[in-house]
């Protein structure tokens, strides 16, 4: 139960809540935005007035009950005003990253038939124009900026959100759209969310305003979320983890108040200002800020290592006497706050001094980070969903957490594990289907309303849930021996120098590892070390750097079957960026990109070390 509500919200659409909301909080700050500097809100009151200028306009334009209308944009207010404007007119939306290239944007555009797309920006309104021809229903664009340029002719119409909204200030649109939310309920589809395609085409997961709604009832049922907490979003609202759990649950459901990070390059000086009271997070960032922290401690002096190592030692000890349920006595409690003023207090000023909790989910969260993060003061809650599930399935909870795990099912939410290990799960939050895709929908709505995930796992005794891998992700070596990648990547990834791994071995003879350095924290090494460099790509080839690597690899390798054990690894000279392809826009590893953009290097590693066999 969230604290500061007396029950859950119940009600029949997404927009009727909204509406219940903007009627309850009226001139509170809903959301802000960096303006000209400045943090910039929009209340209640102005956005429930804009939405239903939004939903009108969109009825002029001809935008029917059902209709699809798409939506590309960075997080900002409009981004909410486009998505409630959207549903009040009774439409269902497809959002795509904004990162899309232009040919995967006018695909999500172009299946999913939408006549009308929201831009927010000059960059996203050309990327469009670029590809008119991939998407003829398109004929409306309506973009965000002001000073967006309209292009010469193109075949759409362009306006901006401003002219959308005059086109529906006439009181019987306005009272259209009053008839459109009555008439929406749980069944009436809500979204399509495009998978993010790392493993093929991707496909329009079909959402209702049920599958959501049950997901935020559940969720706000199993974390303490009330309207007093504070959020920084900075993961794409395009995502259905932050699109649920930043937007729906936290802002619409409980009434928080969301900032709009200006970027994830900004990031850190967003959190500083905003000084969020929750964080949603990927574990991309955990990782960040972890590994943030343990290159300070490798060029700290010995002695101010040593008090960080204490420090540390004595947050484990608190963490283990809090995960059996207990407090801690009056001496460590002692050393706890002593630990807390010497080190942790440092961590917590980077989230902004006032961070209750963070959630963190999108990727497997390693135990090591978790673990770290409680030791800290911070207790980080993974939780467990897809795209198909609105997306939450599981979580810990702040009074029942498992490190390693990623919680118990939400209380609506059905488990078991199929007989190869896979994951099922059923529950009012699974969605009805792929759009236009009833073979792929048969694949994984597996009958009686069992979803297969995907994911492979086991069930501890009290209902915990532990996952291995993707399914599609495991491998079988040429020696027969299946391999969990994640959990080899996971540990690459603890080490100081080592900021992404991507593990290599399908019906190969053995593992081989794809490494990109954390190359701030290599600078600084090879300069305490006096290793001389000309560039980027000789530092990574240097043999100190590669003996420092090999030393970490054999770390890992020490806890590991020999058959699990990466027998070598390239070191590539940039990291893996949304820019470059090789994460996804929920910054995951494209697998099968990585392994193909390296290949001509990861074929040659595997010669060398033949040869060095013969």
């Amino acid at each position: 139960m969230m604290r500061g509500m007396s029950s859950p919200v119940v009600t029949a659409s997404i927009p009727t809540l909204f509406r219940e909301q903007a009627a309850r909080f009226q001139s509170r700050p809903m959301v802000y935005a960096k303006v000209q500097g400045h943090w910039s809100p929009v209340t209640w009151a102005q956005a429930r007035e804009r939405v239903d200028l939004v939903a009108a306009g969109l009825a002029v334009l001809g935008v029917q009950p059902g209709d699809r209308v798409a939506l590309v944009s960075e997080n900002r207010p409009e981004w909410v005003l486009a998505d409630m404007g959207t549903l009040s007119a009774g439409a269902v939306d497809a959002p795509v990253y904004p990162t899309s290239t232009p040919a995967e944007t006018a695909f999500v555009i172009h299946d999913c038939g939408a006549a009308v797309c929201f831009v927010s920006t000059q960059v996203q309104r050309d990327k469009l124009v670029a590809v008119r021809d991939a998407m003829p229903a398109c004929r409306t664009l309506v973009f965000f900026d002001a000073d967006v340029r309209p292009p010469e002719a193109t075949g759409l119409r362009m306006m901006s959100l401003a002219d959308l909204e005059n086109l529906g200030r006439d009181e019987g649109d306005r009272a259209e759209v009053d008839r459109r939310v009555a008439a929406l309920t749980r069944d009436n589809l809500l979204t399509l969310i495009y998978t993010s395609g790392t493993t093929g085409e991707p496909k329009g997961v079909m959402l209702t305003h049920g599958n959501m709604l049950s997901n935020c009832e559940a969720s706000v049922r199993s974390l303490p979320i009330s309207p007093d907490e504070v959020l920084c979003s900075f993961l794409p609202l395009s995502h259905s983890f932050e699109r649920m759990a930043g937007y729906y649950v936290a802002l619409l459901y409980a009434g928080a108040v969301v900032y709009y990070a200006e970027s994830v390059q900004r990031l850190a000086a967003n959190l500083l200002e905003v000084r969020p009271t929750v964080l949603c997070s990927v574990p991309r960032i955990y990782e960040k800020v972890y590994a943030a922290f343990m290159a300070e401690r490798e060029k700290a002096s010995p002695v101010k290592r040593a008090v960080i190592d204490a420090a540390l030692s004595v947050g484990a000890e608190v963490s283990r006497v809090r995960q059996r349920g207990g407090a801690p006595g009056r001496v460590l409690a002692l050393k706890y706050r002593v630990a807390h003023e010497l080190v942790f207090s440092k961590l917590h000023a980077r989230l902004g001094g006032r961070l209750r909790f963070g959630v963190s989910g999108g990727a497997a969260l390693s135990r090591d980070i978790a673990e770290f993060f409680d030791a800290a003061g911070v207790l980080v809650l993974e939780g467990y969903g897809l795209s198909e599930t609105a997306p939450v399935l599981t979580c810990n909870r702040p009074e029942a957490y498992r490190f390693g795990t990623v919680g118990r099912a939400l209380e609506n939410v059905e488990l078991r594990i199929a007989a190869d290990g896979e994951i099922l799960a059923r529950g009012p939050n699974v969605m009805r289907g792929y759009f236009g895709k009833p073979e792929a929908t048969r694949e994984v709505l597996v009958g009686d309303g069992w979803f297969a995930t995907g994911d492979i796992g086991e069930i501890d005794a009290d209902g915990f849930l532990k996952i291995t891998d993707r399914k599609k992700d495991l491998f079988k070596t040429a020696g027969g021996k299946y391999i969990a990648p994640q959990r080899l990547e996971n540990a690459l990834k603890l080490r100081p120098l080592i900021e992404q791994a991507c593990i290599v071995g399908d019906a190969r003879p053995y593992c081989v590892a794809v490494l990109a350095p954390r190359f701030d924290t290599l600078e600084a090494w090879a300069q305490a070390e006096g290793v001389v460099y000309a560039n980027t790509a000789a530092l990574c080839r240097h043999p100190k750097t590669l003996a420092r690597l090999q030393a970490d690899v054999d770390l890992v390798n020490a806890e590991r079957a020999t058959f699990e054990q990466i027998k070598a690894f390239i070191v590539v000279t940039e990291p893996f960026t949304q820019e470059n392809g090789l994460l996804t826009p929920s910054l995951k590893v494209r697998r099968k990109v990585v392994i193909q953009h390296y290949l001509q290097e990861i074929d040659a590693l595997y010669a060398r070390k033949v040869r060095e066999e013969v």
